[in-house]
């Protein structure tokens, strides 16, 4: 009766200590394991609308972009789950052009790889950028001005001057002759006189330099160059004094009769 008792709890304690050993085996084990890498994202796939529906749509991943070959047309290549009219949309066409280019009688039927002619033209090969000329100012016709007229050379003050007087005491043939020495000058309401006040003024009129006037005792019509006093007696007389004077009454020259 002992042993058997004995037996039973051996058995008990074995199959404890065994069931304790493959808890801990568990547990290092779930402890000691290498971390799992996270799964890779799931890769998309191209779901295209079957043919027969007639339906263009664009496949959710963009289509690659064709390369021009230049100077030839414009060419697509195929991929899987290309449509006739997905392409034709991409490039703003319809599939009858894209059919009569590429010479297709069946708008369901493509091939991966088939290359396609794109009825569109190429865009332009860049041009060589050329300098910018630079902006013309646009001239302004030239003006000739009008030729000055000539500048008058000043001749100095005026000097002017009894010059001399002949055939003093005969009418007929006396005459005061009045010289300018100097610039151009007016003459107008200058007076030419004796000791006797008999006093001729003289007219509106200019002498210019080396000019000069005659003026007679005599009637007579005058002239630019001879003024005719008028008188009816002679009027110089030898030793007499003759005063030139201006406008004003100033004293310009005096002369004594010889």
């Amino acid at each position: 009766m002992h042993k058997r008792t004995w037996a039973i709890f051996l058995l008990v304690n074995a199959i404890v200590s065994a069931t304790i050993m493959l808890t801990v085996l568990f547990i290092w084990e779930r402890a000691h394991a290498p971390v799992p890498s996270p799964p890779a994202p799931p890769t998309s796939t191209r779901v295209s609308t079957p043919a027969a529906t007639g339906a263009a749509a664009a496949s959710a991943t963009s289509l690659p972009a064709p390369s021009p070959t230049s100077p030839g047309p414009l060419l697509y290549t195929v991929q899987e789950g290309d449509t006739l009219g997905a392409i034709a949309q991409i490039y703003d066409l319809s599939v009858e052009e894209l059919m009569a280019a590429n010479g297709l009688d069946n708008p369901h039927v493509l091939q991966v790889g088939q290359t396609l002619v794109i009825p569109i033209d190429p865009p332009p090969a860049p041009a060589d950028v050329q300098p910018a000329e630079p902006a013309q100012t646009p001239t302004t016709a030239a003006v000739e001005a009008p030729t000055p007229l000539p500048t008058l050379t000043p001749s100095g003050p005026p000097l002017v001057e009894i010059g001399q007087v002949l055939g003093s005491g005969d009418l007929a043939t006396e005459v005061v002759i009045i010289r300018n020495r100097g610039g151009a000058t007016t003459i107008e309401g200058w007076t030419l006189s004796n000791a006797e006040g008999n006093v001729f003024t003289f007219p509106a009129m200019t002498l210019f330099t080396d000019a000069q006037v005659h003026l007679h005792s005599t009637a007579g019509n005058s002239t630019p160059s001879d003024l005719y006093w008028g008188r009816t007696a002679s009027t110089w007389i030898g030793g007499m004094l003759i005063t030139l004077r201006d406008s004003a009454g100033n004293v310009v020259d005096t002369y004594i009769v010889p």
